[in-house]
């Protein structure tokens, strides 16, 4: 696995194929500019290649439910997110940032301490997304998946605002938000 480097990322691609269509949402994890982060959703026929192919080219994809479109289409991308292990590399960053400020603290009289927020895993909110039928059958997991890279995507800027409202906590990382720290297989 690796962690994707810490520049501009292009929203990931999240894909699923339920019912013989492909579709596709948009979701950004790079560092928060006051924009939705879900970008955009396609459900479209699995014969439009063009279109699918400019929808997921040089993007990190997650992939739901074993679709093989990258290899069956030969897409090249950024790679695939491990979720399990982009989860994990949030919160060790958090538990290291709280680290930092705990050694900090304990040079100092008085710091106000991080608020940390909590973090839920993607496939946890997936799992509570409320579904139709009909809506699983038409847009499969990846709206669910991609709305819970969106809460994961939420609580990486509220740690990033901590991070960079404490001087002490900025580097080595720079005075400059990060993206969501993703890890890929």
């Amino acid at each position: 696995m690796t962690t994707a480097p810490h520049t501009y990322l292009l929203p990931l691609a999240v894909i699923d194929e339920p019912s013989g269509k492909v579709c596709i949402w948009h979701i950004d994890v790079g560092p928060d500019i006051g924009l939705p982060r879900l970008s955009g959703a396609w459900v479209l026929e699995r014969d439009d290649t063009d279109t699918i192919v400019n929808l997921v080219r040089g993007r990190h994809v997650v992939l739901c439910n074993g679709t093989d479109i990258i290899t069956r289409e030969n897409i090249t991308t950024a790679g695939t997110v491990d979720i399990d292990a982009t989860v994990d590399a949030v919160i060790a960053e958090r538990d290291g940032l709280q680290a930092r400020f705990n050694s900090h603290a304990a040079t100092r009289k008085t710091l106000v301490s991080p608020t940390w927020p909590e973090i839920t895993h993607p496939k946890v909110i997936a799992a509570t997304a409320p579904r139709t039928e009909t809506i699983i059958e038409q847009a499969g997991d990846a709206f669910p998946v991609a709305r819970g890279l969106n809460v994961l995507a939420q609580a990486w800027t509220q740690i990033e605002k901590q991070r960079l409202a404490r001087p002490f906590l900025i580097e080595p990382d720079g005075p400059h938000p990060r993206p969501l720290p993703l890890v890929l297989r």
